[in-house]
């Protein structure tokens, strides 16, 4: 199993970059790190797989990309996908139901999605939604149950059957080119691609005269900063720090400046859902966490534009 570098910026094409941080995937420190977080792996098989890599972290110095610089081949994605991950998904069917403001959150974005869409397409026509990484399908099938057609993609075969069962369309990316959407999300779903531009760019074909693409990944704004004084003795008491970067999976890292440019890149322009329709479709005031959430949360993606949630159409 083998490691590619990529020579090239993956979000501008770019081919001037800055070292952030740079540690051999055996060194005890990040090995110790990998074991204890994917932890269900049989001993041994973290350095099996991963013996000769590196983990470097690398700046675009054109686009202000951060990015792994070495690209696990397919072969090792395979492995962390199909064995590594899931085994402590707290999303996983078998586990217990997540708290209640999950459920209201995607209720609420849904509402408000097909709210803002209805105002440019009519309320007669069934909107066509796609979500690309679609997971278990929670968020697709809280879609489906506010009338909307529903599609998804997931490269999992177990979490696409889930899905299936449930009453989702599950598509291949090959079946795409037969469709349109009139909204396809991609929530936390960029960050872990090979080819992020390649791929939003195919989103982008697929998408309806007026429809929206989001693309939602974490937000690295403090990763340059970090990096500088990182040390992987003792790391999985802090893991969540490192986690816009995560070794092996978030291969590209964002800050709300790099994501805007990535999209530019792709020629998408942002767009800003009314303030007064996201508060009339917010749904949860329970409590005043909440009740400060959904009245600063929308200020600080559509006004601020602070973050790394965005909206996006064709330009």
């Amino acid at each position: 199993m083998t490691f590619e570098q990529r020579d090239h910026c993956p979000s501008c094409n770019g081919t001037s970059f800055t070292e952030l941080h740079r540690t051999a995937y055996n060194a005890p420190g990040l090995q110790s790190f990998l074991i204890a977080y994917y932890s269900a792996v049989p001993q041994g098989r973290h350095q099996e797989v991963l013996d000769g890599g590196t983990f470097s972290v690398v700046e675009c110095t054109g686009c202000g990309l951060i990015f792994q610089h070495m690209l696990p081949s397919d072969e090792i994605l395979a492995e962390l996908y199909g064995n590594w991950l899931g085994r402590n998904d707290p999303l996983a069917p078998s586990k217990p139901p997540m708290p209640l403001d999950y459920y209201t959150y995607l209720a609420q974005e849904v509402m408000q999605l097909i709210a803002f869409l209805q105002k440019r397409h009519g309320r007669e026509r069934r909107l066509r939604f796609l979500d690309y990484g679609m997971g278990w399908g929670n968020w697709a099938v809280m879609a489906q149950a506010f009338g909307v057609e529903v599609f998804g993609v997931e490269t999992s075969p177990v979490k696409a059957a889930h899905a299936q069962s449930r009453g989702i369309k599950v598509l291949s990316v090959e079946e795409l080119s037969n469709y349109s959407f009139d909204f396809i999300s991609m929530e936390q779903v960029v960050e872990h691609l090979s080819f992020p531009r390649q791929t939003v760019l195919a989103m982008k074909n697929v998408l309806a005269s007026g429809g929206i693409i989001k693309i939602s990944v974490p937000d690295g704004s403090d990763m340059k900063s970090l990096l500088r004084s990182w040390t992987w003795d003792g790391a999985i008491a802090h893991k969540d720090k490192i986690m816009a970067v995560h070794p092996l999976e978030h291969l590209n890292c964002f800050t709300p400046a790099s994501l805007q440019k990535f999209a530019e890149g792709c020629e998408l322009k942002p767009i800003s859902l009314p303030l007064g329709l996201i508060y009339a479709y917010s749904t949860d005031w329970s409590s005043p966490r909440a009740i400060a959430q959904n009245l600063l949360r929308p200020v600080k993606r559509f006004v601020l534009h602070k973050g790394c949630y965005g909206l996006f159409e064709r330009k």
